[in-house]
């Protein structure tokens, strides 16, 4: 006898599927050790006894299905039809109807409350959350991965929409957050705790994405198309790309469960890898054995090297193709305009006292806020700058404070030439720069709108980073010192590769830009 209720079909699903959606709906979820399929759907449905979870859950779309089937005078035959194929499965994975092919329904359970959610759904509102979570949603499934703050950036940029809007919007939509993971991770160059999100499907693998991406990842912006933003949402693929919709309709046509090969479709075109284990896995099919599967072979290259890569940043392996001859155009290019360096360093003697006098002034922020204390600074050779990070970061916060207390104490009897250059330090600052250009005598970096010229201490600056890395994200101090500027001789890159359209735009900013050479 069929029934309605959802507690009493519980045992048609697999615990691994429940959990998978379980651990998507409810936010404390438990380990799949901890807890049986009935409890995880109580929970879920524990979420749903609050109407506007469901809507938060939903698209349009979804709730507008939800709405036919609370319609008595709905046709079941109608709402069984391919065109609500897709509403029809992610309802049912979000526990919100039961499909059973030949019909559809929604379990006792929650039926109230669905009705509920329906009478109260505000749908221009929905329809400018199902805007943003389209393309939100999409960037990650792109990206596979992203830093938080990207994904706040780049949607920022294309919608509008302030940061924090989006910021609070991805941390708390339930949508978003059914199709995309949040968690946080450490990044040696950027620091620990950094929120990250994950398409769900790819979680799993990505580490294995980390690892490709370092060894593929490129520099840029990916061309943007609010319309495939819109297909991608809705579908694994960009079923508009004739390539795409090429494969897709001759993968159908294979005397097998073609469903079941496009996960692991899309997990190789994420990665980008080698295809020659998927097409032999296709081969090994005992339903394919005696099909000569050349020609579809070929199709499926053509279409997933029309399929954006998360180890390409969300390249397609076709874009990541001409980006690389450009790539190649721009360093050729580059080399011929570069100049080496010449006398675009303190001399040895200012260096010397450049570092008797900041060494000097760390060892004395050091002491004051107890920061080390095993650490010996003032007149010692050899130390590694990363050691001493924390201490320069201290400084820059309390630069002013500490300045005029040590001139005040001048622990170390400097001279009045050696407290004047001490006193200069106030004019200094820490941040975040883009080392720009190399000219003969000088580096030029940029910082907000401005370019200040400065020099390195005991080398050129080209030594240290290849003009070929340039433009070049980092951070680090800018300071006055006798009449010039210089850095503090750490260079903190940011890890962040730039496109050649950002290489552009920051020559052409430094090309017109006033050069400041004091501060």
């Amino acid at each position: 006898m069929q029934t309605s209720k959802m507690y009493e079909r519980i045992n048609w699903y697999k615990k691994e599927y429940v959990h998978e959606q379980y651990s998507r709906i409810v936010d404390k979820f438990k380990d799949y050790e901890k807890i049986t399929k009935k409890k995880m759907i109580e929970a879920i449905y524990n979420v749903y006894n609050d109407y506007n979870n469901i809507i938060d859950i939903c698209t349009t779309r979804e709730l507008k299905y939800l709405k036919m089937l609370l319609d008595k005078k709905s046709d079941m035959k109608m709402l069984l039809e391919d065109k609500y194929e897709w509403e029809r499965k992610t309802l049912s994975n979000k526990f919100l109807v039961q499909d059973d092919y030949d019909n559809v329904f929604i379990p006792d359970e929650i039926i109230e409350n669905v009705k509920i959610a329906i009478k109260n759904v505000k749908w221009d509102i929905t329809k400018k959350l199902d805007d943003l979570n389209e393309i939100l949603v999409s960037y990650c499934k792109m990206q596979a991965s992203s830093l938080l703050q990207t994904v706040a950036a780049f949607v920022s940029s294309l919608t509008g929409i302030s940061e924090n809007v989006i910021w609070n919007h991805m941390l708390n939509n339930k949508l978003f957050n059914y199709y995309v993971f949040v968690f946080t991770k450490s990044f040696e160059t950027i620091g620990n705790d950094i929120p990250v999100a994950v398409y769900q499907d790819y979680y799993c693998i990505e580490e294995e994405l980390e690892e490709e991406r370092k060894k593929q990842g490129l520099a840029g912006t990916c061309p943007i198309d609010l319309r495939v933003y819109k297909t991608l949402f809705y579908n694994d693929f960009d079923i508009n790309n004739p390539k795409i919709k090429k494969f897709l309709n001759e993968l159908k046509k294979l005397p097998f469960f073609w469903f079941s090969a496009l996960d692991t479709i899309r997990e190789f075109s994420v990665l980008n890898i080698d295809r020659t284990s998927l097409k032999e896995s296709i081969k090994n099919v005992p339903a394919l054995e005696n099909y000569d599967l050349t020609e579809f072979f070929k199709i499926l290259d053509e279409a997933m090297d029309d399929m954006p890569s998360g180890a390409l940043n969300g390249f397609t392996p076709n874009q990541a193709k001409e980006l690389k001859v450009e790539t190649e155009k721009m360093k050729f290019d580059k080399a011929k305009k570069y100049i080496k360096q010449q006398n675009a360093c303190l001399s040895k003697q200012d260096a010397k006292l450049f570092y008797k006098i900041y060494f000097a002034l760390l060892e004395f922020t050091n002491k004051k806020y107890k920061i080390n204390q095993k650490l010996k600074i003032y007149n010692k050779l050899g130390l590694n700058p990363y050691d001493l990070k924390d201490i320069i970061e201290k400084f820059w916060e309390n630069k002013n404070a500490i300045i005029l207390e040590f001139c005040m104490a001048n622990p170390y009897k400097f001279n009045k030439e050696e407290l004047n250059v001490v006193s200069g330090f106030k004019k200094g600052f820490r941040d975040i720069v883009i080392i720009a250009k190399y000219e003969l005598e000088y580096t030029a970096v940029m910082n907000k709108d401005k370019t200040f010229m400065i020099k390195g201490i005991n080398d050129n600056i080209d030594n240290i980073i290849s003009y070929q890395d340039l433009p070049q994200t980092v951070i680090t101090s800018i300071i006055p010192f006798k009449d010039v500027l210089i850095y503090d001789g750490l260079l903190m890159e940011l890890g962040i590769k730039m496109g050649n359209g950002f290489e552009n735009i920051i020559e052409e900013e430094y090309s017109k830009s006033i050069k400041y050479y004091h501060l």
